[in-house]
């Protein structure tokens, strides 16, 4: 039978309990049993006067309401505040009943700008964070996984001027560089100038975002941030750079200062964008295992020869082409690589020359630190290898797309890098505030099951055969050993050895 809803009068008065408004299984429940966010009253404290001005709004309430945002995927503060005036659920987790004013959309951005801009509470707030996770026995410190995701800028690409700028460079890449002009000193021949500048787009509206563009997607100003995350896709880290800014040179700047101050962390895995040699050598050199994906040589030549078809002796430090005929020596090249040349008279009577070069000789070069694509080839080969990186797809690819699908990580409304860093941030660590939530929470705030677990994955071993890792490089000092691994072959536990160039 149809019925008709009656009229009633919206302006009666009720007498009604806030609490019972909220669902007793509603996230705003399972989010205020999981942490206590008093700790940021301490560690902001020294940012409040305590003799003058008027009394401020609550800074615990005022970064929560920026989690609010986050938490639930609202696109902008103002947003939010008209969202939480209306959510009975919102009041009650900022401690708000319905007679109480909500604060303006523009006092916490007023606030950051007066106060917080410059302080470190975005990242003290994420360690926290990170902190309770590892607490509870949640996280498997092992191994990370580190990739990067572009987010788009709040900046029009057609508003953009053409500069001339200098390249920048971390430490890592100017040891390198400084090693080569030291060879190229000892061989008498002038040294590189790498002080090079670049011409680059720079927006008009946000000059500190960079161009990006790759592959069929848009061409944008965009912000990259380098993200590592454990196998259970919990959030370890994160760092922005402008979109412009390659993924060696970010990661070596960002992996590297995470492994150090992380000794616990045996295996780093990433994707292609990764497969540098300065950053797999930087790891290696820390007794770590990169593990990255293989990479096919870009381009098909018309010669149908490739680097791989000339055998490389590291004793003699020469090539061998596939006819027999050496290829030796002649100095760092000017663009920074070892440079090897065959004799003309070799290659006028070599039957491969039409297959191989057009020039009277055939030329390769080679990196410094090309040693280090040998040892990365054993490990992805290897099954440990092979079983680390299937894990990939499941955990930092999963942390990107869940945090653009519910935390707004894919586009941002604020402009300049410390902004966008503070930004990212506050979105990862309420994305692990989320998880640790409704974790806790089906579990009934018992979590011994996934602590013993995590003990139990760590004692497993792994059978794996890694071979011609030390005979690689000439000079090669050990590291360390560390018996992490069995050789599928014997039942006898073997060694693991770490190059030291």
């Amino acid at each position: 039978m149809i019925t008709k809803n009656e009229n009633k009068s919206l302006n009666t008065m009720q007498v009604v309990s806030i609490d019972d408004l909220v669902p007793k299984d509603h996230l705003v429940r399972k989010l205020a049993k999981t942490i206590d966010f008093e700790f940021i009253r301490d560690k902001v404290k020294y940012l409040y006067s305590d003799c003058t001005g008027r009394p401020s709004i609550d800074p615990v309430v005022l970064f929560k309401i920026v989690f609010i945002q986050f938490l639930f995927g609202i696109k902008s503060m103002r947003k939010t505040i008209s969202e939480i005036e209306v959510n009975a659920a919102y009041r009650w987790y900022l401690g708000f009943d319905f007679s109480d004013p909500i604060p303006h959309y523009s006092t916490f951005s007023q606030n950051y700008r007066r106060r917080f801009a410059d302080s470190n509470i975005f990242s003290e707030i994420f360690e926290e964070i990170l902190k309770q996770v590892i607490k509870k026995g949640l996280l498997s410190e092992d191994t990370i996984f580190v990739d990067s995701t572009h987010i788009k800028a709040y900046a029009n690409k057609r508003k953009a001027d053409e500069k001339y700028v200098k390249e920048d460079t971390n430490r890592y890449v100017k040891a390198l560089q400084d090693e080569l002009n030291k060879i190229r000193t000892e061989e008498g021949k002038k040294e590189i100038n790498f002080n090079t500048v670049k011409k680059v787009a720079v927006s008009r509206t946000d000059p500190e975002s960079g161009m990006f563009h790759k592959g069929e997607k848009e061409k944008q100003f965009a912000y990259s941030v380098q993200t590592a995350c454990d196998k259970n896709g919990w959030i370890v880290g994160c760092k922005t750079y402008p979109g412009n800014v390659n993924d060696n040179n970010a990661g070596v700047d960002f992996i590297i200062p995470y492994l150090e101050k992380h000794p616990k962390v045996d295996y780093t895995l990433m994707d292609a964008g990764y497969t540098g040699s300065l950053i797999i050598n930087e790891i290696l050199n820390r007794g770590r295992v990169p593990i990255v994906p293989y990479v096919r040589p870009k381009g098909l030549r018309s010669n149908g020869l490739f680097k791989k078809n000339f055998k490389f002796d590291q004793e003699k430090n020469e090539y061998t082409c596939p006819y027999g005929k050496k290829l030796t020596y002649k100095g760092v090249n000017t663009q920074g690589y070892l440079q090897y040349k065959s004799s003309k008279k070799d290659c006028d009577g070599c039957p491969f020359k039409s297959n191989c070069t057009k020039s009277s000789t055939k030329t390769l070069t080679r990196h410094l630190l090309e040693n280090t694509k040998n040892i990365t080839r054993d490990i992805r080969l290897s099954e440990v290898g092979r079983e680390k990186y299937e894990l990939r797809k499941k955990t930092i690819e999963r942390v990107f797309a869940d945090c653009k699908m519910n935390h707004c990580l894919g586009f941002t409304l604020v402009r300049g890098l410390k902004k966008n860093e503070n930004r990212n941030l506050i979105i990862f660590a309420m994305a692990n505030y989320k998880k640790m939530a409704n974790l806790l929470h089906r579990n009934g705030m018992n979590i011994s099951n996934y602590f013993f677990k995590t003990i139990i994955s760590k004692l497993k071993s792994y059978k794996v055969t890694i071979k011609n890792l030390i005979n690689q490089k000439k000079g090669a000092k050990i590291l360390f050993l560390t018996p992490f691994c069995q050789h599928s072959e014997t039942t006898h536990s073997g060694w693991f050895a770490f190059l030291l160039y």
